[in-house]
């Protein structure tokens, strides 16, 4: 797994595009005139996008399952060549305990996990005071946290998800994104090695698989 598995999310695939390597493969070779030829060469996919032709993996998608913290969507939403679905503060009331707790927070010093732990805690009491007072949660909300529990449905094309992958495994990312980006690498690599696979040397600290 990755340097960032201690994080408390969950990433998982709800759907993807049947028979997608074969469908992009089929949309690739229409540019060419080589249609007769799909499945000819095992690397021929692999080939197109490692010289650029990336516009023909759009016709495939998946669509992602992620539990994670409210900081980490509201970057992720960014992507806008997508749709989304996420769980409302608007409509559903928050529990208690329901957090993010980074790890960074978590192998510091008793005094760090302390303030963080107090900082949730307190604000939890807030909302459900605001909540006992006759307030609606859409209003209640707003003194969560930006690290309270999230849960959003993403549905991106095989394109996208490449340039989430690039753009947030990085160093600069955010540690949390960081931790799933990987875990959608992987599932990813494990679904289309031939659009996946190379990544592999664009990410090297991520459980990539090789072509």
């Amino acid at each position: 797994m990755t340097e960032n598995a201690d994080y408390d999310i969950e990433v998982k695939l709800l759907s993807i595009t049947p028979d997608s390597e074969r469908l992009l493969e089929q949309a690739g070779r229409l540019c060419y005139g080589s249609g007769h030829k799909i499945g000819e060469k095992a690397d021929w996919l692999h080939l197109r996008i490692t010289q650029g032709h990336e516009s023909l993996i759009e016709h495939a998608s998946a669509t992602f399952y992620i539990r994670a913290s409210r900081a980490l969507t509201h970057e992720l939403v960014r992507h806008r060549l997508a749709s989304y679905s996420q769980r409302s503060q608007r409509y559903v009331r928050e529990e208690a305990n329901g957090y993010i707790l980074p790890p960074e927070i978590l192998t510091g010093s008793e005094d760090i996990q302390e303030e963080f732990k107090h900082a949730m805690a307190t604000a939890y009491a807030s909302y459900r005071r605001l909540l006992d007072a006759g307030l609606k949660p859409e209003i209640a909300r707003y003194v969560l946290p930006n690290a309270w529990a999230t849960e959003i449905i993403c549905t991106w094309n095989f394109r996208e998800i490449r340039h989430i992958l690039k753009l947030r495994s990085g160093r600069a990312a955010m540690p949390e994104m960081r931790a799933v980006a990987a875990r959608i690498n992987i599932i990813m690599c494990q679904q289309a090695p031939k659009v996946f696979g190379q990544l592999a040397d664009i990410l090297p600290k991520m459980d990539s698989c090789a072509f």
